[in-house]
């Protein structure tokens, strides 16, 4: 197991969670005590401390800053992307971080991995919200093994859509929320997502379940293609062409970039009032970096070699 062992961390569980469940979430709680945990709590009600992910390595490399190395990766699944990263003050994984990168860059097999992460969500100054993941261990899979994380986060997932559902028309309360029989652990964070988020469409989840299950049965090769329509079927724009899309992330980041680089989510914000999902956006500015068009100013932050 890379970054050491998975039973350590026992503070708080680390949930089994589907990307597009933490992405498209943009409430933190935060605990008033120094050493409070901070949750991102999802709009199924799910409580976010850490999470179990899982899914095909779509990129990683190392930055070295004044402080000494970090790195930026993506993890993608049948919903979209995990963003993670390792910071400098994490020298007890870099050995094993250093390896991935390394084995990506031949550019040999695919790299399927399963990881336990920090939810570390970065809020901007306009109030948009950017849901990393920090990396605390990590390990490669194989097939099985990718599969039984699906059937097993498809189950938690669907324990969320249908306590969700149970409760979505009655009194957001502690006591009715026991009365109907909510989970002791789902009580609060569907108290504070009913006062938060204005609409919940579960049906968008039990989308991604449905993937998930069939990614399990053996479909997994197909992922990446899955996924490049991940949330198409209302919100990805239509007919609008791939090239379409970059040309508006680019003139976004040119417009937009005071100089030290635009918010990850203002971008995803922007193309989701175009009508461009957020899963095909994502996409869209990996396909960017990888031209050299995009790059990263810093972790969440986007800049345009065309801009300023």
């Amino acid at each position: 197991m890379g970054g050491g062992n998975l039973t350590r961390f026992r503070r708080q569980p680390a949930i089994r969670m589907f990307a597009r469940e933490y992405f498209e979430s943009d409430l933190i709680e935060q605990g008033s005590g120094e050493y409070d945990p901070t949750f991102v709590i999802t709009k199924l009600g799910a409580k976010v401390n850490r999470m179990m992910v899982a899914g095909l390595l779509e990129r990683i490399e190392r930055r070295d800053g004044d402080n000494g190395a970090n790195y930026r990766g993506a993890i993608r699944d049948p919903t979209g992307l995990h963003m993670f990263n390792v910071g400098s003050f994490q020298p007890e994984i870099h050995a094993a971080v250093e390896e991935l990168v390394a084995q990506f860059d031949q550019n040999a097999e695919p790299i399927m991995m399963l990881a336990i992460g920090k939810a570390s969500p970065y809020q901007t100054d306009d109030g948009g919200v950017f849901t990393g993941m920090r990396l605390e261990e990590f390990t490669t899979i194989n097939g099985e093994g990718y599969a039984n994380w699906l059937v097993e986060t498809a189950d938690a997932t669907l324990r969320r859509i249908d306590f969700f559902q149970k409760a979505r028309d009655m009194e957001p309360s502690l006591d009715v929320f026991k009365t109907i029989g909510i989970p002791e652990d789902l009580i609060s964070g569907l108290i504070s997502a009913r006062g938060h988020y204005a609409t919940v469409d579960a049906d968008v989840y039990m989308v991604g379940v449905l993937r998930a299950l069939d990614s399990a049965e053996g479909n997994i090769t197909m992922l990446t293609t899955e996924n490049e329509g991940a949330d198409g079927e209302s919100s990805d724009g239509g007919d609008t062409s791939n090239e379409q899309i970059k040309e508006w992330i680019s003139e976004y980041l040119q417009a937009q970039d005071p100089g030290d680089g635009v918010p990850y989510d203002s971008v995803m914000q922007d193309l989701a009032m175009k009508g461009v999902s957020r899963s095909i956006g994502e996409a869209t500015v990996d396909l960017l970096m990888e031209d050299g068009l995009v790059f990263e100013y810093k972790f969440g932050y986007l800049g345009h070699i065309g801009s300023n």
